[in-house]
């Protein structure tokens, strides 16, 4: 079979290819930027910042906002800086977003040159300046690169494991991919990079997000708030900031201004990354790369089968054919707006023509459907399975988006009655459609003729394909040596950006052309900021951490206990959201005891989330005979979703 790019639907772990954060390249000029040893840094407000009432202060040399693979990798270079590093968390653990990142890009590596492979790195920069239209930021390509063999070793020396196959991931146009083992970056990057930045005398304050900088009289960034989970901040004194939050893909607001046009219903895969970073270098002063952003984005289906998450990962089911091809694609008006083989090289692209329209509904046959599922690499399911799916979401379509029938007027007049579309407009497009497939030539936007199959085969299936975001790529505006810059590109001084925060390698689409580059991008741009943070703060640096007040952890304020009366036997249900999605967990209650636990859910990561449940939250639960077990490490979220979920099953079985 001949892999394309559209193949990676059926990869399982392309979620690993698409979370992450940020990196260096190499010694450059000293910034411009009014100097660390003139700014003030007694944390007392600024021209438009806030001032919060902390009730502790940290004093350290750098403070690195988000412990994701570039907060990480920026942590851990400051320190080898001699700088006093604090790292500020939203989450219980660190890892972030990049949990499921499954490599590093790199040219050049060891790892490489033990296995012959030679790559040309003008070539890679000229696949990617052409494919964006020279809207990529070449020079910082250029940076990337050269620095890229080197941060393969670094990472080595920090701990990190590869398996030592480097290839080009299921396809890529370069072998650029060095493999982490089978548990991703969760298992194979995170921990070791955080055992060696707290060797270093990293401090990490988890469950503690950044929420305002702290600017000087002359706006020269001097340090964070932040907030505790019981509501206290935390002030935190630093020379220099490197903002690593991971995006903005849960911000509205944002997603908008950036092209989105169906943000109501947008589907989001990670939770609390809500453009902190971006919001806060904004109000510091520094420019909006918003407009260009580009990220993992793709068109998506509500649910089984093989939606949402399914998209990046387990593609199967709806998601692909409605992504296939050959499918007709309409608007929210009825009419048919592209050629529908838009991401045949690069299903990145699928998304983007629905940025000119607010819905977008995908109409195919019974052969579409099986030849996209055919086309998988790796399915998650038998076809049987998947048939068995598909019949029960048409039976109780959930989402009311969904619609079969054996023709295509039935099939028109279904969709047009719940989706609120004139019926006369839609079946005009199709029979349109048809006559233009029946041709062999697509009058109107030129679609292959490869491409053109008509709809003939029933039964026939109608499905609204909302967009979906699992991370942005932009937002901050940064030079080459991750300074953040105002409008007229200077420097705010002190402040410096990585990850997927300020990545401006792949503008207004990704490419995916280079397999591994945005976690490559996240590591190197975070030392690259440390690097840079380092030089700014010159021999002023104090080298450690100190802290006052009451610096006692920021922990959840949830507990989980049996209601005092006795459980009444009986099956009892309940649905929270996870990670990535909702989490049905079902208990069963005999003899007043809970004697079974099961869950259900589409997209929680198999090696972390669903592990987490099966493997030592049921079993825990039950013996114990209480929900109020210790959470999973690397699974907060799944683990506090599922503890509240038999919580409220408990409750039920008292009520």
């Amino acid at each position: 079979m001949e892999l394309t790019r559209r193949s990676f639907l059926g990869i399982a772990g392309m979620a690993g290819v698409a979370a992450a954060g940020a990196g260096l390249a190499g010694c450059a000029p000293a910034s411009t930027g009014t100097s660390a040893q003139d700014a003030s840094n007694d944390g007392d407000g600024a021209k438009g910042g806030v001032t919060r009432q902390a009730v502790a202060t940290y004093t350290c040399d750098v403070c690195i906002c988000g412990a994701g693979n570039s907060g990480l990798s920026a942590a851990v270079e400051a320190a080898q800086q001699g700088l006093g590093v604090v790292v500020l968390e939203k989450h219980g653990g660190t890892g972030g977003g990049g949990i499921g990142t499954e490599g590093v890009f790199a040219v050049n590596s060891k790892m490489q040159q033990d296995a012959g492979i030679a790559i040309e790195p003008a070539e890679v920069i000229a696949t990617e300046m052409s494919y964006s239209h020279n809207r990529a930021n070449g020079l910082k390509w250029l940076d990337l690169i050269e620095a890229s063999g080197e941060n393969i070793s670094w990472l080595q020396d920090c701990g990190v494991n590869f398996t030592g196959v480097v290839d080009d991931y299921h396809g890529g146009l370069f072998e650029t991919f060095h493999w982490f083992g089978e548990n991703r970056a969760h298992d194979d990057f995170s921990p070791a990079m955080t055992a060696t930045a707290q060797e270093l005398g990293v401090q990490f304050l988890l469950n503690c997000p950044a929420t305002d900088l702290v600017l000087g009289e002359d706006g020269a960034v001097a340090g964070v708030y932040a907030q505790k989970l019981n509501g206290d901040y935390v002030q935190v004194n630093a020379k220099a900031v490197v903002l690593a939050t991971g995006g903005f893909a849960n911000n509205d607001e944002y997603l908008q201004e950036g092209g989105f046009s169906d943000t109501t219903n947008v589907k989001r895969f990670l939770y609390g990354y809500d453009g902190d970073g971006v919001r806060m270098a904004i109000e510091a002063g520094g420019a909006s790369n918003i407009p260009r952003m580009s990220g993992l984005m793709q068109l998506t289906v509500s649910g089984a089968p093989g939606g949402e998450y399914g998209t990046y990962g387990r593609g199967d089911g709806l998601v692909v054919a409605g992504h296939n091809a050959c499918s007709l694609w309409i608007n929210e008006d009825g009419e048919r707006f592209c050629a529908e083989s838009a991401g045949v090289e690069n299903w990145m692209s699928d998304m983007i023509p629905s940025l000119m329209h607010q819905k977008l509904f995908s109409i195919y046959d019974a052969k579409i459907f099986k030849d996209a599922y055919d086309g998988m690499i790796a399915p998650r399911l038998d076809w049987a399975a998947t048939q068995e799916e598909l019949k029960q979401r048409i039976e109780e379509n959930p989402h009311d988006d969904f619609f079969s029938a054996d023709t295509l007027e039935e099939l028109a007049q279904k969709a047009s009655s719940a989706l609120d579309l004139d019926y006369d407009t839609v079946i005009a497009s199709i029979t349109t459609y048809n006559e233009m497939c029946d041709a062999k030539r697509d009058a109107y936007f030129g679609k292959p003729a490869e491409y053109l199959q008509k709809l003939e085969n029933p039964p026939f299936y109608f499905c609204y394909m909302p967009q979906s975001c699992m991370v942005t790529f932009g937002g901050i505006r940064t030079n080459r040596k991750m300074e953040v810059v105002d409008k007229n590109g200077q420097p705010v001084p002190g402040l410096y950006s990585a990850g997927v925060d300020s990545a401006d390698l792949w503008p207004n689409i990704y490419t995916i052309n280079v397999p591994g580059g945005t976690n490559a991008n996240n590591i190197n741009s975070g030392r690259f900021a440390s690097k840079s943070a380092a030089e700014y703060i010159g021999s002023s640096k104090a080298g450690s951490v100190s802290s006052e007040g009451d610096t006692s952890e920021s922990v959840p304020d949830v507990s989980w206990s049996m209601p005092e009366s006795a459980l009444k036997d009986g099956v009892y249900t309940d649905t929270q959201f996870g990670m990535f999605s909702d989490i049905t967990v079902t208990v069963t209650v005999e003899g007043g005891k809970i004697a079974e636990i099961s869950q259900e859910n589409e997209l929680e990561t198999t090696y972390v989330g669903q592990a987490a449940m099966e493997n030592t939250l049921i079993p825990a639960v039950i013996e114990q005979q209480t929900p109020a077990v210790d959470t999973v490490s690397g699974a907060t979220r799944t683990s506090d979703a599922f503890r509240t979920a038999v919580q409220t099953c408990c409750e039920q079985a008292v009520s």
